[in-house]
């Protein structure tokens, strides 16, 4: 574990809590932390029974707990727990801890926790995400899913959303799965991570922060249509702008999207961060407002700013990734360039190569560079589906891999 990674974790370990009001939930009432409990990561706050759709086949509960904030201390978060009905096996529901896309670039209230369909309202937006079905076909086979919101996201949240930070994204993950086992006696002490889009970025992350809950074992990972390999995307992007004139602004649509995004996330770790060392006036402009919407509107915001003044928009600077302080967010952050990124434990990735979001030549890129590093990475497309098809399309090879996964 890192210099600091480690001082943190011992710091957050000493530090206690003094939350000794009650939370209302949904009208339920359940008792805060006790005074002379020690607060760490996964410190269960309160849980409260959660309505949930009725192809889910189980009950929920949603759970405030803590978890170590970007700026390194505990803050609250919100895990939704979804569990099969019936009587568990010997050893308990073995877990998956699900992350979703994004759904929003800043807004809290655009939830997983908040939105019937469990993705913060794309689908009510008019992205059909299929979460629903994901978490349903999940639970109805017999696993228990743990479905955080995030840092930053969710009701309870008192901290900005942290867009594509590696390491909040893991620890949002790993502290949902130990909140969720001091809930529920009856979980397995063995997980997978399972993720689309941003959260097919976030489970690439768990293993390296897995260590930090070393109580239970992670056994491998599951990213669909993972969102990666940023400046290598905005690069391609221009490329079939170039060929493609007629589809150009929906390319710089695109573009601009993703920059204003790396743009959010790098601010909220570093706030000194100007803007405008990476964008024109037109984009920044957009920037306050981008940050207060969930995804589709703001894709929608940005889409009428960019239509508006077509090529003569001042958006993104070609030089973008090259900004020291941005150079060093992707690093850290993106797979396709950090230096160590690695994995060990058995990895599924499923893509669909008519993805607008996420594309095939990056994609492909990482899983060589990720074979090269030893990874044990099974890849595999399915023709004909884009960021979302994919996901039910891939489910059958999906269940293999996890069955697997639980078999070992």
């Amino acid at each position: 574990m890192p210099a600091i990674r480690l001082a943190r974790a011992i710091a957050n370990a000493l530090v206690t809590t003094m939350l000794i009001s009650t939370t209302v939930i949904g009208g339920f009432v359940a008792p805060s932390l006790a005074a002379e409990e020690v607060a760490t990561s996964g410190s269960v706050v309160s849980h409260a029974p959660h309505k949930i759709s009725p192809e889910i086949k189980g009950h929920a509960e949603l759970i405030v707990h803590l978890m170590q904030s970007v700026s390194g201390s505990l803050t609250k978060a919100s895990t939704l727990l979804f569990v099969p009905e019936g009587k568990p096996p010997a050893r308990g529901w073995p877990v998956i801890t699900w992350a979703h896309g994004t759904t929003t670039p800043g807004n809290k209230l655009c939830a997983p926790s908040l939105a019937d369909a469990l993705d913060g309202g794309l689908t009510k937006d008019g992205f059909n995400s299929d979460y629903l079905f994901e978490i349903s076909t999940l639970v109805n086979a017999g696993y228990a899913v743990v479905a955080p919101d995030l840092e930053g996201l969710g009701e309870v949240a008192t901290v900005p959303y942290p867009y594509f930070n590696a390491s909040s994204l893991a620890r949002s993950l790993v502290s949902g799965v130990v909140a969720a086992h001091k809930v529920n006696a009856n979980l397995s002490k063995e997980y997978v991570a399972v993720g689309h889009s941003d959260g097919g970025h976030a489970v690439l992350g768990v293993e390296a922060y897995a260590e930090e809950a070393p109580q239970f074992e992670f056994k491998g990972t599951v990213a669909i249509a993972p969102y990666t390999s940023i400046d290598a995307y905005v690069k391609e992007l221009e490329q079939r702008a170039a060929a493609n004139p007629e589809k150009a602004n929906g390319f710089r649509l695109l573009q601009n999207f993703n920059i204003a995004l790396m743009t959010t996330g790098l601010r909220v770790v570093d706030p000194s961060f100007e803007a405008s060392s990476v964008m024109g006036p037109d984009l920044e402009a957009q920037l306050n407002e981008f940050i207060t919407r969930c995804s589709v509107p703001a894709i929608g915001g940005l889409s009428k700013a960019v239509m508006a003044k077509g090529k003569t928009f001042d958006g993104f600077k070609q030089d973008w990734a090259t900004n020291p302080k941005m150079a060093a967010f992707l690093a850290e952050n993106d797979p396709a360039v950090d230096p160590d990124f690695r994995l060990k434990k058995p990895t599924f990735i499923a893509f669909g190569p008519d993805d607008a979001f996420v594309f095939e030549n990056t994609t492909r890129a990482l899983v060589v560079r990720m074979k090269a590093a030893g990874t044990p990475v099974t890849y595999n497309e399915y023709p004909h589906t884009d960021h979302f098809t994919v996901i039910r399309a891939s489910q059958p090879d999906i269940m293999d891999f996890l069955k697997q996964r639980f078999a070992d």
